[in-house]
């Protein structure tokens, strides 16, 4: 099944916001090898709270459907989630879920002990400050090679109408923008 169908399928918005043509073309060589890939933001069904899916998600969605969309689409992938909303935590084949504020170093560290991971997606805050705290405190978490995608960068944020300042906090890292209005945010570790 293509990842479009898969998200579709789980009800996550990815497929819909235009991202999977991005992500096709990251990840389609490493779809079958044994990646650990770790997602921020697993999608809360709470109305009203910071990054809610209400209104946003497809009607047969439920927390984690784009957890198990990546799962399906690497099918020996570990795949790790991570949240702030207790509604969001289950376990299931290949995914583990954590209660952690990406924003809190401290947080990351005793959740993640030293993990390292192939993929990084931040679906969490869409705040321009959450993402850059988010990708400080993921960063150390990263391969070498490995890729590291922000999604839902806001049009006017100073992520995409400063890329060159972005790119001064992250020197060792590549780092582009993609999509209609620069709303995805790509950094592969040089």
């Amino acid at each position: 099944m293509e990842l479009g169908d898969l998200f579709n399928l789980y009800g996550s918005d990815k497929e819909r916001n235009g991202y999977v043509p991005l992500y096709q073309t990251l990840f389609r060589t490493k779809q079958e090898n044994e990646i650990s890939l770790l997602e921020v933001g697993i999608g809360t069904m709470i109305e009203g709270v910071h990054s809610s899916m209400v209104g946003y998600a497809l009607p047969n969605y439920k927390p984690g459907g784009s957890l198990r969309a990546w799962r399906d689409y690497f099918p020996k992938g570990s795949i790790v989630g991570l949240d702030v909303q207790e509604d969001t935590q289950f376990q299931e084949e290949r995914i583990t879920t954590h209660l952690c504020n990406s924003t809190d170093y401290t947080s990351v560290q005793k959740t993640l002990h030293g993990q390292m991971f192939d993929i990084i997606v931040d679906d969490g805050s869409h705040a321009a400050q959450d993402q850059i705290s988010t990708l400080h405190n993921l960063l150390p978490f990263l391969k070498h090679d490995g890729i590291y995608v922000v999604e839902d960068v806001h049009e006017g944020s100073y992520i995409n109408t400063q890329p060159d300042s972005v790119r001064a906090m992250f020197p060792h890292m590549h780092l582009f923008l993609v999509g209609q209005k620069n709303n995805q945010m790509v950094l592969i570790r040089k």
